[in-house]
């Protein structure tokens, strides 16, 4: 009844272990009793939990980012102390406890402290910034928030129930294959990412859509905060990349459950293909992770030095030529794989020439801050921090571009060092800076800043103290993920770095003690203009913390740096500007429906990890059952009054008085003058005062195009299955090939029977314009029982195929058919039950302009169907059957 799950899977005989579990148990329980007994759990439900805002979101982000780092840490400080005593030693992990532990820490940190802190900060800034309400689709934030919770609480249920994976964070097989890896630990990983992927890609669509589609009238790109590029960049990213992700990880999951062999070492598979498709996907994830670090720094470096940032356009030139290069480099993570001199040489040049823009980057930062009025606070250390510690890492990154030098350095503790001090000096220093920048907009009060400067030395001391001896030793030769050693010359250099990652660790202290010691002194460091930087950027021109709506009328952007005009303008003038005509507006309702979805992503995992085959059944129904409800709601929107938000936004003037009167601390007056024209940086922009940005479009508009984005993403994740295809295509290990096994007949019929479908569908599309509902009913009918049959002939093509032996365990080329033709067959099934919803609530709603929004959706994703089974069958079934 509970397939694997028994009392064996819980660490009974692990001290270590046990002892951690139940830590983390009290503090949960401890928590829980608080919460139940402040009465809070009503107030956490109504305005957290189902929450829609995006600033709400950004912040609980951000918490289980900081939550995440002190599980992360705690891997990184046991390793680093077993390293230091296992010298002609056994330590004190055992060494299938120390390969946890490595696992668990790369994917904690990248995954869960990194991406998620990053995420956690686009979330918060990125529509303030840009001048709007929201993001494109609120609910679907939501959604994504929670199933990267959901992910992270599986990961931490590994620590009590069963195990983490001992792969690496990246788990390489034939390592991580059945046959080496028969625990559920690698099940914990795979399910933990593919859910947590999922919500990443949901993020990557709706950024795309929010930065190109919602944006204030004026803002127009070259108008955008270079955060806000950074953002766009990131987003792109996240779309092109995560596919790969979930289609790699699909793949081993396939070979883990049912036998196939895509990367096993029997049967044709070829384990060296996932290290091209994970790396595919590994190396722009740095860059997803990087550049909105970027973009923080940019901010702050603009904001602390009092100026304009140097080369507007060059930076952003920069982060999108980053954005298209970090798909070029990924094979230097393996130029030992024996690719041969010429492919060395292509990646190792362009893994310099990525460096380029990078550079450019850091000398328009510095000279930003030449001839400025520098104000050494916090945010602006972490930023200094950041250029010393970042250029370091990046001239060992370019070391390690030269092939003859990575053969000499490939996994070695040089490399370990290297990734640490990009990932930990860029990214992770990127996201305190701006987690001390905008934490004041979030909260109304700002950070200790004693307190914060004692971190930041802490941190950059510690970082150099903890890393620098890992480039010497693996110098020397120590390899990485080494549970014990023999050779004298590393012991000393092993224990300068546990006195580093013990002075990180206060750092961490002093970051816990900032936290408290500000809230208790919220009041003397309450920010009551709600521009306590003297910043540039429209999200200082609201309140601290911003209401719900986030501005009452919609900012007019006429320049560059729009709140920096105005407010400048309005210092100049010492009066407020004329008083805005407020008009009603609408904004989403909170929903549960991201909560909910995380509950059954939960159960779902859990059992599919432990083989609990009727509760994943039940977890898959909750979860379809949550959309249905979810697009059956009547009321998603309510509607805030003009006067309502007058009464608002005019608290909101009465506290800027005295920033106008020149009476508010820290902001600095300055000649201003109107901009030239209307254009950002630049002479010649349009002459229209919005610049030739009207304000943010429609709602089908936006809905159509994060569709279209959602597309792109499914193409490139079945261009990961085609891609293993095409390698694995004659690997049939003596089995049939594919000229044998197709029946070209009974394949036209299927053919004929979606793409007719496709005819019926837009047939009812036509219908529903017109609104006419007897012919979209009738129209919607025969496109599903026209994808019933195209189902129905692919599945008896897949009995007939395994009756004679040649079903998916049989070869990796029967591997690499069946899940690529599968994969669509999946997305038919899906679309038949959306279609099946859809015509119900057509038919009993009526044509209302949600309902026809989703019509829209449907009818792409349909026709999306056609346009890859047509490329199936051209590629897989024709020139597979071709002499």
């Amino acid at each position: 009844m509970f397939g694997k799950l028994s009392w064996s899977a819980i660490p009974f005989g692990v001290p270590l272990a046990m002892g951690a579990s139940l830590f983390m148990i009290v503090g949960i329980l401890a928590l829980l009793a608080w919460i139940t007994l402040k009465g809070h759990w009503r107030y956490l439900w109504d305005e957290w939990f189902t929450s829609v805002d995006h600033k709400r979101i950004g912040v609980m982000y951000c918490v289980l980012a900081l939550v995440m780092l002190l599980r992360g840490f705690s891997d990184a400080i046991m390793m680093r102390s077993q390293q230091a005593v296992a010298f002609h030693a056994a330590g004190y992990l055992p060494p299938e406890h120390y390969d946890q532990i490595f696992s668990a820490h790369g994917t904690i940190m990248i995954f869960f402290v990194a991406m998620t802190f990053v995420i956690g900060l686009m979330n918060f800034v990125v529509p303030l910034q840009l001048g709007v309400r929201d993001v494109a689709f609120p609910t679907l934030n939501s959604v994504s928030l929670w199933l990267n919770a959901a992910a992270i609480l599986l990961v931490n249920m590994s620590l009590v129930i069963g195990e983490f994976g001992k792969a690496g964070w990246l788990s390489f097989p034939p390592l991580s294959e059945l046959k080496y890896s028969p625990g559920v630990g690698i099940d914990y990983y795979l399910w933990a990412l593919q859910i947590s992927g999922i919500g990443t890609l949901l993020t990557g669509v709706n950024f795309v859509t929010t930065i190109l589609k919602i944006r204030a009238p004026g803002m127009t790109l070259m108008r955008m905060p270079i955060f806000c590029w950074t953002a766009l960049a990131s987003s792109l990213l996240m779309v092109a990349a995560f596919p790969i992700l979930t289609a790699t990880l699909a793949m081993l999951l396939l070979d883990r459950y049912l036998g196939f062999h895509f990367f096993t070492d029997t049967a044709g598979g070829n384990s060296m293909m996932y290290m091209n498709l994970i790396w595919a996907w590994g190396h722009p994830e740095v860059y997803i992770l990087i550049l909105p670090a970027f973009g923080v720094f940019s901010e702050v470096i603009s904001t602390f030095s009092g100026k304009p940032l140097f080369g507007y356009r060059s930076m952003v030139i920069a982060t999108m030529a980053i954005c298209i290069l970090s798909f070029l480099v990924w094979l230097h993570h393996f130029f030992t794989m024996g690719a041969g001199a010429d492919v060395n040489a292509f990646f190792g040049i362009m893994s310099m020439i990525i460096a380029v823009p990078t550079g450019v980057k850091i000398f328009n930062w510095l000279f930003t801050l030449w001839g400025g009025r520098v104000r050494f606070e916090v945010p602006l250390l972490w930023a200094l921090g950041f250029m010393i510690t970042f250029a370091i890492g990046g001239m060992t990154g370019v070391l390690l571009a030269v092939p003859p030098a990575d053969f000499v350095l490939h996994n070695s503790l040089f490399l370990v060092a290297h990734f640490h001090n990009v990932v930990i000096g860029g990214v992770l220093f990127g996201a305190f800076a701006g987690y001390t920048y905008w934490f004041p907009k979030a909260f109304g009060f700002r950070l200790h800043e004693g307190t914060g400067k004692a971190a930041f030395w802490c941190w950059i001391i510690g970082f150099y103290v903890a890393f620098v001896p890992l480039y010497i030793v693996g110098l020397e030769g120590m390899t990485r993920r080494m549970q014990h050693y023999d050779v004298a010359e590393w012991h000393p250099w092993l224990l300068v770095a546990l006195a580093g990652a013990v002075i990180i660790l206060c750092g961490i202290g002093f970051q816990i003690a900032q936290l408290v010691i500000s809230i208790r002194n919220r009041e003397k460091l309450r920010d009551l203009s709600g521009d306590p930087w003297d910043g540039r950027t429209l999200e200082w021109i609201t309140f601290s913390p911003p209401p719900a709506f986030n501005f009452a009328v919609m900012p007019n952007v006429t320049g560059a740096e729009a709140y920096w005009g105005i407010k400048q303008k309005a210092i100049q003038q010492r009066r407020l500007t004329d008083l805005p005509d407020y008009k009603a507006i609408e904004m989403p309702r909170n929903s549960p429906t991201g909560f909910i979805t995380a509950f059954f992503a939960v159960v779902t995992g859990f059992a599919l990890i432990w083989h609990i085959w009727w509760m994943v059944i039940i977890g898959l129904i909750g979860a379809f059952a949550t959309f249905v409800g979810f697009a059956w709601r009547d009321r998603s929107e309510y509607e805030l009054s003009a006067a309502e938000l007058g009464r608002i936004d005019g608290a909101r003037r009465q506290a800027r008085i005295a920033l106008v009167e020149g009476r508010e601390k820290g902001i600095t007056p300055v000649e201003y003058a109107e901009p030239q024209g209307h254009g950002s940086h630049a002479p010649g922009a349009r002459a229209e005062p919005h610049g030739g940005h009207a304000g943010p479009a429609s709602k089908r508009i936006i809905t159509g195009y994060g569709f279209w984005i959602f597309l792109l993403s499914d193409f490139i994740l079945f261009s990961g299955f085609y891609a293993a295809y095409a390698v694995l295509g004659h690997a049939t290990a003596g089995g049939p090939a594919a000229a044998k096994l197709f029946d070209l007949k009974i394949l036209a019929i299927e053919t004929a029977c979606l793409l007719l479908s496709s005819f019926a569908c837009g047939m009812a599309s036509i219908a529903a314009n017109v609104r006419n509902m007897f012919w979209t009913q009738i129209s919607y009918l025969i496109t599903g029982v026209l994808g019933i049959c195209f189902i129905g002939l692919e599945v008896s093509e897949f009995a007939r195929m395994i009756a004679i032996g040649a079903g998916p365990a049989r070869s990796a080329f029967l591997s690499a058919f069946f899940a690529l033709v599968g994969l669509h067959g999946l997305h038919v099934t899906l679309g038949l039950l959306w279609l099946g919803t859809m015509m119900a609530q057509t038919w009993a709603k009526g044509f209302r302009a949600d309902i026809m929004r989703r019509a829209l959706c449907f009818a792409l994703f349909w026709h999306a169907l056609d346009i890859i089974w047509v490329g199936i069958f051209t590629n897989v079934y024709l020139l597979g059957t071709s002499p």
